[in-house]
């Protein structure tokens, strides 16, 4: 937010005090069965396989909610600041912790019981399988055929709950009832069939010029059934403001006076014809040039029922009264289509020492899918977003060195130039670049090879990796109105330009001895211990971003053995 420096913080420059009451913890149970039968028929390969997976998936969090008192009423909330305020206990700045909640300044994840708690869920089992037959591949006219199917079925919710001061459970809906009640949620199950079928054709035009198109078809129908509890009203969240004196339903997409139609099943289909283009020049024993066009598609989908109903009732008023655009948030969002020329070049040089790989390329993509972050006076949400019209253009270089028999060294880097086009979602972030695409990177890399006695080899490896600046948003270098304008004035008014990812650069290390059986390597990741982010996912409306740190210096032990 503007205001004094606290407020408007670079990212790359937060000092992270994790002060969280409830601990983060993330549960994981998965089972993968799959089979694979391959059989050469004479003129052709055929190829089939199947693979079933069950993942079941949950977290629980601290909570965000004591920015907006919510629960500044509970039992638990006052107990938790009367606790912290005896043990001397202090907050990062901006924050600060008075003898009761509504004279305190909270952030997200306190260690108070005031943020209340948040548990997610994401469950799915699915069942895939294709059919494929390849020809031969020594003869002028090549191809391949195929078929594929995939079945989806999956169950996603996000709640808020009351945080009643101890372990908190780990259910998607707790009743009124109980000191952990949920307050909102959101809860979905989602089914997807999905079929495709694709070939391929290879021809040697001369002998040294291969052409070949390749065309895919993909069809995915999608639905969504909710499973929020459609009668249920919370204890303290509601839809007017403070105080807050519950009663509302959990989802506002069913609250009648704000979405009338209610939350209903929908079924959507998307499909898409996907061709694909390339040459391939075998210009000298050592130089090889190609070049290729071809679409690519991502399936559209559903978001959360109750997405643009939460949306349009607590973020787009504000938005308008701030004199910005409203933001387009709907319970579904498009397939996103790209199309992309690609030219590139390979060859080897001084004696095949050294190997240079090229390429240039340029993408447009139409109504890109990107994931949008919104946090206010209704919890938590996560959609995804279409970004209308994305360019993006770059080069990439990658030399390879045999410096000698056991010495080889690497070289690689990559620049990307990208602009938003158009975005009819948040129509002021024309220009801006990508998000989540670095300017550049760039790898330098030795790896030396040692033969031993006994069939024994130790292999050292190092890898300094560098990452240019990135932006994770739509939003950045402009100012964006936040749900705490209305309240708190200029200072509720929020600015992104220090929400950019500085860039960072990295050193890998590898030791290892392989012998023909097995292998064992000590490795260490950042071993300098390079001080950089994860991740940053600005929360526009919310005025803040949620920022992961690298986990640092990081060393272990890999064996392999072959059996």
């Amino acid at each position: 937010m503007l205001g004094t420096p606290s407020y408007h913080e670079d990212v790359n420059d937060h000092r992270f005090a994790f002060q969280n009451n409830v601990p983060h913890t993330n549960q994981q149970q998965a089972m993968e069965v799959s089979a694979k039968l391959e059989r050469d028929l004479g003129f052709a390969t055929l190829t089939a396989w199947t693979l079933y997976s069950d993942i079941d998936n949950d977290l629980v969090a601290d909570g965000t909610s004591a920015s907006f008192g919510f629960f500044n009423a509970s039992a638990a909330c006052a107990a938790s600041i009367a606790n912290l305020t005896a043990k001397g206990i202090t907050l990062p700045a901006p924050q600060y912790l008075a003898p009761t909640a509504a004279g305190s300044f909270f952030g997200p994840y306190t260690p108070t019981a005031c943020d209340g708690y948040q548990y997610q869920k994401r469950d799915q089992s699915d069942v895939s399988g294709e059919l494929r037959l390849t020809s031969r591949s020594e003869q002028p006219l090549r191809w391949m055929v195929g078929a594929y199917a995939l079945r989806i079925d999956r169950e996603v919710g996000v709640a808020t709950g009351l945080d009643g001061g101890g372990e908190v459970p780990r259910a998607l809906y707790v009743p009124s009832s109980s000191a952990y009640s949920t307050e909102q949620l959101y809860w979905d199950d989602f089914r997807s069939d999905v079929a495709a079928v694709f070939g391929q054709l290879a021809y040697d035009i001369t002998p040294g010029l291969e052409g070949s198109l390749a065309l895919r078809y993909d069809r995915e129908e999608r639905k969504v059934h909710n499973l929020v509890p459609t009668a249920t009203r919370n204890k303290y969240i509601d839809f007017n403001g403070p105080p807050y004196t519950g009663g509302a339903a959990l989802n506002p997409g069913l609250d009648a006076t704000i979405n009338p139609g209610g939350i209903k099943d929908q079924k959507k289909t998307y499909d898409q014809l996907q061709p694909k283009i390339a040459l391939r020049w075998k210009a000298s024993d050592d130089w090889t040039l190609y070049g290729d066009w071809g679409v690519g598609f991502k399936s559209g989908g559903f978001n959360s029922q109750g997405s643009a109903a939460t949306v349009n009732l607590f973020v787009n008023p504000v938005r308008t009264a701030a004199g910005f655009k409203p933001v387009t948030i709907r319970d579904d969002f498009d397939k996103e289509v790209s199309s992309s020329f690609e030219i590139g070049a390979k060859g080897r040089m001084l004696d095949g020492r050294l190997t240079i790989d090229a390429a240039a390329y340029h993408t447009d993509v139409d109504d890109m899918q990107f994931f949008e972050f919104f946090v206010g006076p209704f919890g938590l949400l996560r959609v995804v977003s279409n970004i209308d019209e994305v360019r993006i253009k770059g080069a990439e270089l990658g030399l390879r060195y045999k410096a000698s028999s056991r010495l080889t060294l690497e070289a690689s880097g990559a620049y990307t130039d990208s602009e938003i086009r158009k975005n009819s979602v948040r129509p002021d972030t024309i220009g801006a670049e990508s998000p989540y695409t670095p300017r550049y990177t760039w790898n330098l890399a030795a790896d030396y090879v040692h033969p031993l006695p006994d069939n024994l080899a130790l292999r050292l490896r190092a890898d300094v990796r560098g990452t240019g600046p990135t932006w994770f948003h739509v939003v950045q270098d402009q100012d964006a109105p936040t749900v705490f304008e209305l309240s708190y004035g200029a200072l509720g008014r929020a600015n992104y330009a220090k929400s950019r990812r500085d860039a960072y650069t990295t050193l890998d290390l590898r030791a290892g001895l392989k012998a023909d059986a097995w292998s064992v390597t000590a490795f260490g990741k950042n071993v300098t211990g390079e001080k950089y982010l994860t991740e940053v996912i600005p929360a526009p409306e919310f005025g803040g971003n949620f920022a992961s740190p690298a986990a640092g210096a990081t060393f272990g032990v890999e064996l392999a053995v072959k059996f």
